[in-house]
């Protein structure tokens, strides 16, 4: 559920990447609601929407970092199982899991470098464990390059700039190797991660 303007804004985005041979997320459908949405960081009323995303997952990183926290390993492990069975078969344990998942992320990043995107808000929780993006909220296409280009108005100080795009993912696959690491050895975690910059660089 989201602005009809932001919905609009999604579906050109995705469609936009796909053709682009970005990994992404695709929009199915949006239909408006007719209701009257408040949002504290837009002009309000405005008009909202229900947009249906179609994807191969919607977990993401932040689902790890949840279980992580509450140290519910039982269920992080269920979770890890869950993945490598459905998105990554040929991954035996999480550390190998967290290689593929530093390949897919790595592709897509270079993707978006080569497409000029500018995600806006690079959090764990768009972190998707296939490595779509997803959840285009702020996002821009480059007009020019500008390697401190950002697309969210509250990116004060470009955190998630053009150019940072690379070292951000980077961190959040850290934040995933750390949340497996409740379950895994730290070493072949780390070994996984470190992976992600060849791959990346491969991929653009």
């Amino acid at each position: 559920r989201l602005t009809l303007l932001g919905g609009i804004r999604e579906v050109l985005a995705t469609s936009y990447l796909q053709h682009l041979g970005v990994n992404t997320s695709r929009s199915l459908s949006l239909i408006e609601t007719g209701e009257a949405l408040q949002r504290n960081d837009e002009p309000s009323p405005t008009r909202s929407a229900v947009l249906v995303r179609l994807s191969h997952s919607h977990i993401r990183f932040g689902t790890f970092q949840r279980l992580a926290f509450f140290e519910d390993t039982h269920n992080l492990e269920k979770l890890t199982d869950y993945c490598i069975r459905h998105y990554y078969p040929t991954a035996e344990n999480a550390a190998e899991m967290l290689t593929q998942v530093a390949k897919n992320s790595g592709e897509t990043v270079a993707g978006w470098r080569a497409a000029g995107f500018v995600h806006g808000v690079m959090n764990t929780d768009n972190m998707n464990i296939t490595g779509e993006s997803f959840d285009y909220g702020p996002f821009r296409f480059l007009p020019t390059l500008q390697s401190g280009f950002t697309a969210a108005y509250f990116d004060h100080n470009g955190l998630y700039a053009f150019a940072r795009q690379p070292e951000i993912m980077y961190w959040n696959l850290g934040q995933l190797a750390q949340s497996l690491s409740l379950i895994s050895d730290d070493k072949p975690l780390i070994a996984a991660i470190e992976t992600y910059a060849v791959h990346y660089r491969q991929a653009l």
